[in-house]
C-alpha cells in the first residue's frame, strides 16, 4: 500500500510501509502520483507519510536530508532563554485557546474520532502554558508581558498558522500541526535540557516546559496517538493533516525566522525588562493591595 502528498506540481512525496522518499513529477508519460491519493490508510504508511512531510520541507529549507536537522540559535544565556520560553508561552497559549473549539467543531460536525483527539490534546496540554510562566518567573520576569513585548518569530509564525487552520472550513489540518510540533519535539534530549541549565544561575529551575515539550516528556507517545488517528481518516482528511504537517515543519526549518538574539540588540531589551519586572515586584510588595470586605 502506498500514500502520497503533492508537496508542489513538481514534488510528491509517497509513503511505503517501510520509509518515504521524494518523487518527482514526470513531464512525459503517465505517473501514478499525479491525482490525488485515494484509499484507506494504514499506521506504517500514514506515519512515513508525515515523516516525509517533515523530511520535504528539511530539504527545502535547509539542505536536510533527514528530520534531524534543526534552526540554528545563538548561544545559550540566561537572558535567551527567557526569550525563547516566552516563545514556548506563545504556542502553549494557543494551544489553550483554539483546542476547545477545534474540539467543538468536530463534535458538532459528528466526526466523532477527531473530536476524541481534540479532548485527548486538550487533556494532554492541559497547564502547559502555566509551565512556560513559572519557568519565567523563575528568572525573574514577568512572562505575559515579556511574551507580548518580544514575541519570537518563529513562535509568532506557528500561532499564526494555527489560527489559520483552526479557522478554516475543515480544522482536520490541526492535527496535522500538533503533530509536526510534537514530532519536532522529540529532536530536543536530555544533552540540550543539560546544556541550558548549565547557563542558568545556580538554583534555578527554568527548563520545567522544555522537559515536558522534549524527548524527555510524553511527545513520543502522543506522536504514535496521532498517527493512530490520522490513519484512520479517509485520504482527503489525510491528505489535509500531512499537508498541516510540512507547513508547520516549513517553520520550524524557515532560515529568515532565526532569532537575531544579539544583533537586534534583543538581549539587552529582555535583560531591561527583568529589571523593569523586578522593580514592578518590589513596588508592589512595598505597597500591597489593600484587603477590603
Amino acid at each position: 500500500m502506498l500514500e502520497w502528498l503533492e508537496i508542489s506540481p513538481e514534488l510528491t512525496v509517497v509513503a511505503t510501509a517501510t520509509g518515504a522518499f521524494p518523487h518527482s513529477t514526470r513531464a512525459l508519460g503517465s505517473d501514478p502520483f499525479q491525482s490525488p491519493m485515494e484509499g484507506k490508510g494504514t499506521a506504517e504508511t500514514t506515519h512515513w507519510l508525515l515523516e516525509g512531510a517533515i523530511a520535504a520541507a528539511g530539504r527545502e529549507l535547509r539542505g536536510a536530508s533527514t528530520v534531524s536537522a534543526s534552526p540554528r540559535a545563538p548561544g545559550v544565556s540566561a537572558a535567551y532563554w527567557a526569550y525563547r520560553l516566552a516563545g514556548y508561552f506563545q504556542t502553549t497559549d494557543a494551544t489553550r485557546r483554539l483546542l476547545p473549539i477545534i474540539a467543538r467543531r468536530f463534535e458538532e460536525a459528528e466526526r466523532h474520532p477527531l473530536a476524541t483527539w481534540a479532548e485527548q490534546k486538550i487533556n494532554e496540554e492541559a497547564g502547559h502554558e502555566q509551565l512556560a510562566l513559572r519557568d519565567l518567573s523563575e528568572l525573574g520576569y514577568r512572562g505575559r508581558a515579556l511574551a507580548c513585548a518580544h514575541a519570537p518569530p518563529r513562535a509568532a509564525a506557528w500561532v499564526a498558522l494555527f489560527e489559520q487552520l483552526a479557522a478554516a472550513p475543515d480544522p482536520v489540518g490541526c492535527v496535522g500541526y500538533a503533530h509536526a510540533l510534537e514530532r519536532l519535539a522529540l529532536l530536543r534530549g536530555a544533552a540540550e535540557v543539560s546544556e541550558i541549565e548549565q547557563c542558568l544561575p545556580r538554583g534555578v529551575n527554568a527548563t520545567r516546559c522544555l522537559r515536558v515539550h522534549s524527548a524527555l516528556g510524553s511527545d513520543a507517545r502522543h506522536v504514535r496517538s496521532n498517527v493512530t488517528t490520522t490513519a484512520g481518516l479517509c485520504a482527503d482528511e489525510r491528505r489535509a493533516i500531512a499537508r498541516a504537517c510540512y507547513l508547520t515543519a516549513r517553520i520550524y526549518f524557515d532560515p529568515t525566522l532565526d532569532d537575531d538574539f544579539h544583533s537586534a540588540q534583543l538581549e539587552a531589551k529582555v535583560l531591561v525588562f527583568r529589571e523593569h519586572s523586578r522593580l514592578s515586584r518590589r513596588l508592589s510588595d512595598d505597597n500591597p493591595t489593600p484587603y477590603s470586605n
